[in-house]
């Protein structure tokens, strides 16, 4: 993996971590409590967050605070659409075309997940434009969506690697 990989990797641990507001409190970090490496990764973190984003002292702390109140939704929102697209993939290699089967209703469930992701961006957004300029704001969005493709990008390769040959890996 390379430097700059592995440290959107970071930021993606600490920008979509389960923290909760207590732990924020207890951990002046974006880095969340289960976060492995220690202080020494969750300052590295930190500073690569200040440095692309531009942010003071005071930015960064609204930040966190941001961050410990829209994780937790944001990783059910990830669980629940995982769950939808692992149940399109099993009711599809079961060769289901049935309208009456499962795969109607987890397109469904699929689809209102992938929206309420998207007003919770729209919801955090709105929360983030109280402390950080338009900039700012696009350049953590870019970020997120960064570390969210190379994110999917590993999952994807890991699924490839793990299949069987001449399987293709996983379906989109």
């Amino acid at each position: 993996m390379t430097r700059g990989f592995v440290g959107v990797v970071l930021a993606c641990l600490a920008l979509h971590a389960a923290a909760t507001p207590a732990a924020a409190q207890r951990r002046d970090t974006l880095a969340s409590p289960r976060a492995p490496g220690g202080s020494r990764a969750q300052q590295g973190i930190e500073r690569l967050v200040r440095n692309r984003l531009g942010l003071s002292d005071d930015q960064l702390r609204r930040l966190r605070a941001v961050n410990a109140d829209f994780a937790p939704r944001r990783e059910q929102l990830w669980r629940s659409e995982r769950a939808a697209r692992v149940g399109i993939r099993r009711a599809l290699a079961q060769g289901d075309t049935a309208a009456s089967g499962p795969l109607p209703r987890l397109i469904d469930e699929l689809l209102v997940v992938q929206r309420r992701r998207l007003d919770l961006v729209a919801e955090e957004q709105r929360a983030l434009a109280a402390f950080l300029s338009p900039v700012q704001r696009a350049r953590y969005l870019s970020l997120q969506e960064q570390v969210r493709r190379r994110v999917e990008g590993a999952r994807g390769e890991r699924g490839r690697r793990g299949a069987a040959p001449g399987a293709g890996g996983r379906p989109r």
